[in-house]
């Protein structure tokens, strides 16, 4: 029967005529070719790019080679090529506009497709799945970090991938009038920003903004507190919008802490459930900036001279629970003028940072006050903030992440309040009440009155562990070539989830090594939960005190 099938394969590429078979060095049972000329199907195309843009796939461009010694675990795209394969595979392959040559021990163990190339090598190496080419040059653009096709020359005007409102550019440069709404909070509501943005044209070109800012909690009667302003300036240098210098004036109400969650997950909590996890100040100044970024490394230097002040909650409207009951009050901040000089270095190789499976991520920012006074003193404090991040991929469709962050004061110099920190909650540790640690600052009946926020020093470890579930449905094309295959087509791909975070902050004059030395210190939970690409639901467990397991949603995934 072997026999048999291998003579069916080989007249079928003989009556595809010689092309199909000069696409491959050799036939055997499991490769198919498609004939020169021919156009690549439109269901090859959406495939090829959902995988190619999938955030698990491995990506490589360019010329490629994969020594002998080497293993990559995972499904693998390469975008041109010459692409050279020694090595091992585990996983599918797909490469795009590239040839490929299999050297003698080389192995895939899974499929291999590739669209406008040829293989060689297929007697010396090893494919497990099913060897595909088209001759079809793939014609694609990039948008917003992923590819999209184009179509076939002899398709111009079709339109394929996402349906977009595109405005027109001039090389001379752009401009447009800039309207953003930016994160609900219980001391503006939902702030508007909106203003002109123009930016010139040519390789250093200069962007100014300037952005008038609305807090609707005043309603139709603002005063002059509810109106804040952004006035910004860029000048890119060097040619590739690799180094900058900015410089601005604003006036703005911040989170003094924003790691924890993201915006979009405070501002639902709050607008939803009437719960918002963040304390703010106003900040009032002008700031000037030098920063770079060269391949994976970024980095700047920043002055800032700001007037800073306290600001109180207001009773801003939500969906659910909108009573006349008061929010939680508002941190009061060491208000007055403050001076400062900060650096931040960042190291970022994730293969994508909203779903990242491999990589670092790495930030570090050091802040030294150099003049102003704080609460009628002189402000004198060091505050630095890190943040260490290492994601670890162990099989095709599993992977282990790692963060170490904290920060504080360095030195025997009091933070000011607006650079305290607290831990707990969702955001750090899932299993304890919001702000589990903060050292006493809400106990105290003068919170909201005196400045208080949080502790001098913080430090959290967390650690994951990650497994994707493949679920996959598509009708059956080649027996049924009248049906559209995506009719009945289901891919449901949730990603299992088991963690552990521990974590201290504390308000005393022991440095880190030591206070972290003592176990009773800490404290810790477990859980677990399923991520549906980016949804996650979870259940947490706390190792310290009386409580039961906590069950909380996610947006995106917890770090």
């Amino acid at each position: 029967m072997k026999a048999v099938h291998r003579i069916l394969v080989a007249s079928t590429l003989l009556l595809a005529g010689p092309g199909a078979l000069a696409a491959q060095d050799t036939v055997r049972v499991g490769v198919r070719a498609q004939a020169p000329r021919q156009e690549l199907p439109r269901r090859v195309a959406r495939t090829v790019v959902e995988f190619y843009n999938r955030p698990s796939t491995i990506r490589f461009t360019g010329r490629t080679r994969i020594p002998a010694d080497r293993t990559i675990i995972g499904d693998v795209a390469i975008l041109g090529g010459p692409v050279e394969l020694a090595g091992r595979i585990e996983g599918d392959v797909i490469v795009l506009n590239g040839d490929v040559g299999l050297l003698d021990g080389s192995r895939i163990e899974g499929d291999l497709t590739i669209v406008g190339g040829v293989v060689s090598g297929l007697d010396e190496g090893y494919v497990a799945g099913v060897v595909t080419t088209y001759m079809a040059v793939f014609r694609y653009r990039w948008t917003d970090g992923e590819i999209e096709y184009l179509g076939s020359e002899r398709e111009p005007h079709v339109w394929r991938g996402p349906r977009r409102l595109r405005l027109p550019r001039w090389t001379m440069g752009d401009s447009e009038i800039y309207v953003s709404a930016r994160a609900y909070n219980r001391i503006e509501a939902l702030p508007i920003a909106m203003g002109p943005r123009i930016t010139t044209g040519g390789r250093n070109p200069l962007r100014i903004e300037a952005l008038l800012i609305y807090r609707t909690q005043a309603g139709f009667d603002p005063r002059e507190e509810d109106i804040g302003y952004q006035v910004r300036a860029r000048q890119w240098l060097g040619g590739h919008r690799d180094i900058w210098l900015e410089g601005g004036l604003q006036s703005i109400i911040d989170p003094i802490e924003r790691w924890r969650l993201t915006n979009l997950e405070n501002s639902l909590s709050l607008f939803l459930f009437r719960r918002d996890y963040r304390d703010y100040y106003e900040r009032e100044g002008w700031y000037g900036e030098l920063g770079w970024r060269f391949r994976s490394l970024s980095g700047s230097v920043e002055y800032r001279d700001e007037r800073q002040r306290s600001v109180t909650t207001q009773n801003v409207w939500t969906v659910f629970f909108n009573t006349d009951d008061d929010y939680q009050p508002n941190a009061a901040i060491d208000a007055g003028d403050l001076q400062s000089v900060a650096l931040t270095i960042g190291l970022d190789t994730r293969n994508d940072p909203d779903d990242p499976w491999a990589g670092w991520y790495n930030r570090a920012r050091i802040e030294r006050a150099v003049g102003g006074q704080l609460s009628r003193a002189d402000a004198e404090f060091t505050h630095f903030f890190l943040d260490f991040r290492r994601y670890t991929r162990v099989s095709r469709n599993s992977m282990v992440a790692l963060r170490a962050v904290g920060g504080g004061r360095i030195g025997s110099d009091l933070l000011p309040a607006q650079r305290q920190h607290v831990i707990g909650g969702v955001g750090s540790l899932p299993a304890y009440d919001q702000l589990r640690d903060d050292c006493g600052a809400r106990t105290d009946p003068d919170f909201a009155n005196q400045p208080a926020y949080g502790c001098q020093r913080f430090f959290l470890f967390q650690a994951e562990y990650r497994s994707g579930l493949d679920f996959r449905f598509h009708w059956d094309h080649e027996q049924f070539p009248d049906f559209d295959p995506d009719i009945f087509s289901v891919e449901f791909e949730p990603t299992i989830v088991l963690f552990y975070d521990a974590g201290a902050a504390w308000d005393t004059d022991e440095d880190f090594f030591e206070y972290l030395g003592h176990s009773n210190n800490w404290v810790a939970d477990v859980g677990a939960g399923l991520d549906f690409g980016g949804l996650g639901v979870y259940l947490a467990y706390p190792f310290t005190g009386s409580g039961g397991f906590n069950f909380f949603v996610r947006l995106t995934g917890r770090f």
